[in-house]
């Protein structure tokens, strides 16, 4: 015996129910808990609005920086489990870095400006693709970081084509 409990750690229990003994022999003994120092007030981490990295536009990541807790790989796969898809929406794109651009129906890339047409007497803005001519545009919702990767792959000669249905 070793401070009263068996020295394996196993007890006899007894049914506070009925008082009968359980047939089985159950671990039993101290538990010793340890205090830590994380205190709530040094942990917190919330934000609505604040500082965007200058490239991605992205919010940035850090309590210091004034930035949110980041929605990983690790939670999205788990929320795609979950079927969640306008949550998904909210966090990775309207909460985060959304942008509209231009969409070519005709060959389906994004225009990476408008042009300005003189006509008659008065100057207006006309979305032109400047691939196929066509005046034929959609806007579309996009995060800007993928703008941002469409322009690093136009940089390097690897054009984008987008089969979106509209």
């Amino acid at each position: 015996m070793f401070g009263g409990y068996n020295y394996f750690g196993t007890e006899q229990m007894y049914s506070g129910v009925d008082g009968r003994a359980m047939k089985a022999s159950i671990f039993f003994g101290v538990v010793h808990y340890q205090r830590l120092r994380h205190m709530v007030s040094d942990k917190w981490q919330v934000r609505s609005t604040g500082p965007v990295d200058a490239v991605t536009k992205q919010p940035v990541k850090g309590r210091k920086r004034g930035g949110g807790g980041r929605v990983g790989e690790m939670e999205r796969d788990a929320l795609i489990s979950h079927g969640t898809p306008f949550l998904m929406q909210d966090r990775f794109m309207d909460c985060s870095d959304k942008s509209t651009a231009l969409l070519c129906l005709k060959c389906h890339t994004i225009l990476s400006s408008l042009i300005n047409f003189k006509e008659d007497s008065y100057s207006s803005k006309i979305a032109k693709c400047r691939t196929c001519d066509s005046t034929q545009v959609q806007e579309i919702g996009i995060p800007n970081v993928f703008r941002y990767l469409c322009s690093e792959l136009a940089a390097i000669n690897i054009k984008l084509q987008l089969n979106i249905e509209v």
